[in-house]
């Protein structure tokens, strides 16, 4: 499980770093492997090879006919990407993510629970600041 917000440099050649706290957390089956995909609210997410394996068979439950499912179906594993960590705790993310998150020189890295998110520092904070926490309520029936 992740958890925690870091700031990292993205290198000219698109790497950035990877927490040590998360890298130590990899389970054998990742690999040390990721998949770096679009995520929602204009962030990139960020899956350890084993937890993809996992998100995806929730995708690939989803119904088929269903429009909406297929879309995004689409918006995630089309968009995903397999990258490995080098020899210093990188991964390198490639141009088209890059450019769908507006990153350029600095990320903000945050865990997530199950997943990594990605966020170009200056949106990460706008989302910070909009949210308020007392104004959820009801999330479908679970009370937090």
């Amino acid at each position: 499980m992740y958890s925690g917000k870091y700031q990292y440099s993205i290198e000219e050649k698109g790497r950035v770093f990877v927490p040590v706290k998360f890298r130590r957390g990899l389970s054998p089956e990742a690999e040390d492997t990721f998949v770096v995909t679009k995520g929602f609210d204009g962030c990139l997410v960020v899956y350890a090879l084993d937890q993809w394996r996992e998100f995806s068979k929730k995708l690939k439950a989803l119904p088929l006919g269903n429009e909406k499912a297929r879309r995004l179906v689409r918006w995630f594993s089309g968009n995903a990407e397999v990258v490995k960590l080098d020899s210093q705790g990188r991964i390198k993310i490639p141009q088209h993510l890059l450019g769908f998150a507006s990153l350029d020189n600095e990320a903000t890295i945050i865990g997530v629970l199950d997943r990594i998110e990605i966020w170009h520092p200056d949106k990460y904070s706008e989302k910070e600041e909009e949210f308020d926490p007392s104004t959820i309520g009801d999330l479908e029936g679970l009370e937090l």
